[in-house]
């Protein structure tokens, strides 16, 4: 049995990982109905304060780019905490780690748009696997730089 020693920020990290990997599931089998009642609320947003004279093609407009927006940055989000879990664990002294972070990045996407076949009234889409992917990409960079950026202020703090 293989053993691995948790730090308390990887328990945190990885509970986090869990809860944004439980909420895109949620929102993924959620029927057409709710999935566009979740997206009119932010869509109304936008319009009411910053476009108030929109027309129908503005609002539709607006309606694709916050759901492509939602699809970016729920797996930004996801992977964000999913590559500070790997950090935290020092697992990528082992450069196997890196494949399996390039491998979960195209398929979580993947198997997340194929659960929306369970879903009434949704029809998963190639372009939001890609979507889906680049907004990972985009947290493993982000939480990679701010890890960095963290660990450079604390070793110089440490020699003052």
């Amino acid at each position: 049995m293989l053993a691995v020693k948790l730090k308390k920020s990887s328990i945190v990290f990885i509970v986090l990982t869990v809860l944004s990997a439980v909420f895109f599931i949620l929102n993924s089998l959620a029927s057409s109905e709710a999935s566009n009642a979740a997206s009119g609320f932010f869509v109304s947003l936008f319009t009411d304060y910053l476009f108030p004279t929109s027309d129908t093609n503005t609002i539709h407009i607006i309606t694709l780019i916050v759901r492509k927006l939602a699809h970016f940055t729920e797996f930004a989000v996801f992977f964000g905490f999913f590559n500070s879990f790997m950090i935290s664990q020092n697992a990528y002294k082992n450069h196997m780690f890196y494949f399996l972070t390039l491998f979960l990045v195209l398929c979580v996407p993947l198997l997340d748009e194929t659960t929306q076949y369970l879903s009434p009234g949704r029809t998963p889409m190639v372009y939001d696997v890609w979507i889906d992917a680049a907004g990972g990409v985009f947290g493993i960079i982000a939480s990679g730089a701010i890890y960095k950026l963290v660990r450079k202020k604390m070793l110089k703090d440490k020699r003052i």
